[in-house]
């Protein structure tokens, strides 16, 4: 059979995996439009009141946005980060501007004027009782302190705060205890639960002053993408084998570092001649790197990788060239089809809405639902032994809990715990993560068999300069759209299937460590979330050779999957070297892109750069912009040398079925360059 490329005459494959995610989609789309009109992200957003009764937003409390908590000495425990402070939390129009003690004010002011001062519950009559008797019952807060709001609640200052300031300076006052410490060490666990809004606020104004900059570190990072991809096209074969030389002189110079020092610990009198057995654990390092046994072990060690390195390269030194060869070709497949550097920018905006619309459903689904309170006893913990709880997971119902439960459940309150929650939103979630998982799989597969048609295109041109297709790229986009969406579903469904799995087992994972902290149940799971690993790393693989199969002969998933592992393991060893000299170029050209990056922002953002300094704005964190910066020359080249690795996979694919299928002859001649025929003892017959 005379092999062509790509071919033109196909048909649909997979269509019932496309059926099937089509039908997922519109489930998807169920799901979100039930989250948007049931949902209010407004419950998560906003703090709510002992009620349930969102501040600043719910119709009683509109024009009171802040949340006032009556005693900030039951918010001195760590728990408070899982299951919020546990003392009665009301709405209020603004913070406290000025600090106040109930009793002591009333017996120096007067009941008449301390009573306008109290925060208090809702619907509280304060004429029908005294202060001290609205303080007893709970009704109203004993005290509160100058404070400032975060994130909507109003967290005191720590400023002052302490037996000089003037709160206590007065006698009468002094007179009243007040646990200052507790009160502070509310205020700080507040202040760590809460001060993320202020720190927000200061990272969205450094954004804000300084993306214009952030935009020229990302552009810069373009730039050195594309400078290295081409600087692989004509230096590939250099690169590899100084990379491979520096390592052995690296091993080289730490050998004989290494024989040098264990010569000298052994012939020095009185050396430490002990054995690492007989030394005892210890966590001060330099007592082993006085042991010539240690130096040994390195000499050990660094020997047998050095001759494991020169036996590769006597004996795979023809691999390592086709592997480089392949590299260089890849290198002229990109050049020649630049648009395949701007392609993965689609995906990427395909990946960022899917990620969107997760992200937007699961906020509203987990809004879903009405508001769940619970018993909170004196001792900030969730209680299920009070008579008044609804259940055995101790809810209640907060109007009229004080009154009727008081004697029943002393000390306890009836708190607002959390909005949805029920089996319904948990299985949305569910469904939604899934969702997740399944749509970015699916356009990183699309993305890839798009590209592999391309270069498959290029591959299979016998005069490179003439017969390569002028639209390759949007040929193979249309023939992957219109014949093989299903092959793309079916592909990102196994792999959807195996991350939810590994999702799976570490959820499991944390509830056996809750309830079985053993070392056979950890050493259980550990091989579970091991084993579906390295299965998610396998059929990752299989299925991007699978996708270059189907873009080249048009077969559905599981014949391309079964022709490209069986044409792998027959080439098993190109394959493993190929591989990882691959792999290795790839890491050196984004490590180069995001350090000098990196290096780069770090002197600009510190005002290292003097004669820039002027323009720069001042900002609050100028981690903030280097690190964005990093982050994005990262993605950056990320798509570059995603494009690259691509097109190495698929040259190989094409090399081997080249290989395979041709013998050089006019009918079957040899589509692969002349470096590599050379490198094989191939050539092609006139």
């Amino acid at each position: 059979m005379v092999h062509r490329g790509p071919v033109k005459n196909r048909s649909c494959t997979d269509i019932f995996c496309l059926i099937i995610f089509i039908a997922f989609l519109v489930g998807w789309g169920i799901i979100g439009f039930y989250g948007f009109t049931l949902g209010d992200p407004q419950r998560l957003l906003h703090p709510t009141d002992s009620n349930g009764k969102i501040c600043g937003v719910d119709e009683t409390v509109k024009d009171k946005p802040n949340l006032f908590y009556f005693d900030l000495t039951r918010c001195a425990d760590p728990s408070i980060f899982i299951t919020g402070c546990p003392t009665p939390q009301v709405c209020v129009k603004s913070c406290p501007t000025e600090n106040f003690l109930a009793i002591a004010s009333a017996a120096e002011k007067g009941e008449a004027l301390t009573k306008t001062k109290l925060i208090c519950k809702e619907n509280v009559t304060l004429s029908q009782a005294s202060v001290k008797q609205l303080v007893d019952r709970g009704l109203c807060a004993s005290y509160y302190l100058q404070s400032e709001p975060i994130a909507g609640r109003c967290i005191p200052s720590l400023t002052n705060m302490t037996t000089d300031s003037i709160i206590f300076s007065n006698p009468a006052i002094r007179e009243v205890p007040i646990p200052i410490g507790d009160i502070v060490n509310g205020t700080i666990f507040l202040a760590q639960l809460l001060s993320a809004g202020q720190t927000f606020d200061r990272i969205f104004q450094d954004y804000s002053e300084t993306w214009w900059i952030i935009l020229i570190g990302l552009a810069v990072s373009m730039i050195i993408s594309l400078f290295w991809i081409v600087l692989m096209r004509f230096a590939a074969g250099f690169m590899v084998w100084m990379s491979i030389l520096a390592i052995l002189a690296l091993q080289g110079f730490g050998f004989w570092y290494c024989f040098t020092r264990y010569t000298e610990l052994k012939e020095f009198p009185g050396g430490n001649n002990q054995t690492l057995a007989q030394i005892a654990f210890t966590t001060n390092l330099g007592t082993y790197l006085e042991l010539t046994e240690t130096w040994l072990a390195f000499v050990i060690i660094l020997g047998i990788s050095m001759v494991v390195i020169v036996l590769m390269l006597i004996f795979l030194r023809n691999r390592i060239r086709i592997a480089i060869a392949l590299i260089g070709h890849a290198s002229k497949a990109v050049a020649s089809l630049m648009s395949t550097l701007v392609f993965p920018i689609f995906p990427w905006v395909f990946q960022v809405l899917v990620i969107g619309y997760f992200g937007a459903v699961a906020l509203y689904a987990a809004s879903i639902g009405k508001s769940t309170f619970k018993v909170v006893g004196p001792d900030n913990m969730t209680s299920t032994n009070c008579s008044c709880t609804s259940d055995s997971v101790g809810t209640c119902i907060p109007l009229g809990f004080e009154q009727i439960c008081s004697s029943q459940c002393p000390g306890a309150i009836c708190k607002f715990f959390e909005t949805g929650g029920n089996f319904y939103v948990t299985v949305i979630q569910i469904y939604n993560l899934f969702g997740l998982f399944w749509g970015l799989f699916f356009v990183s597969a699309l993305s890839e068999m798009v590209l592999a048609g391309a270069f498959a295109s290029w591959y299979w041109a016998f005069d490179k300069s003439r017969d390569v297709p002028f639209y390759s790229l949007t040929n193979s986009f249309f023939r992957t759209i219109f014949y093989h969406m299903g092959t793309v579903a079916f592909g990102s469904l196994i792999i959807a299937i195996i991350r939810s799995v590994r999702v799976l087992l570490e959820y499991l994972d944390r509830k056996v460590r809750e309830y079985s902290d053993t070392s056979c149940s950890r050493a259980m799971m550990c091989l579970c979330k091991c084993c579906f690993w390295m299965l998610e790393k396998f059929m990752r693989f299989v299925n991007r050779n699978a996708y270059v199969l189907c873009a080249i002969n048009g077969t559905g998933f599981c014949e391309s999957a079964s022709e490209a592992f069986s044409l792998l393991l027959r080439n098993v060893v190109r394959v493993a070297v190929l591989d990882k000299v691959t792999d290795f170029l790839l890491f050196i050209g984004r490590l180069v892109i995001v350090t000098s990056v990196g290096i780069l922002s770090f002197y600009v953002f510190t005002n290292r750069i003097h004669y820039i300094n002027e323009y720069l704005p001042p900002t609050h964190y100028y981690m903030v912009p280097i690190i964005t910066t990093v982050l994005g020359a990262y993605f950056i080249s990320g798509l570059f040398f995603s494009v690259y690795a691509m097109a190495i996979d698929t040259i190989f694919i094409c090399f081997l079925q080249d290989t395979e299928m041709n013998d050089g002859s006019p009918e079957k001649p040899f589509y692969m360059s002349q470096e590599l025929m050379e490198i094989l003892g191939k050539k092609n017959k006139s």
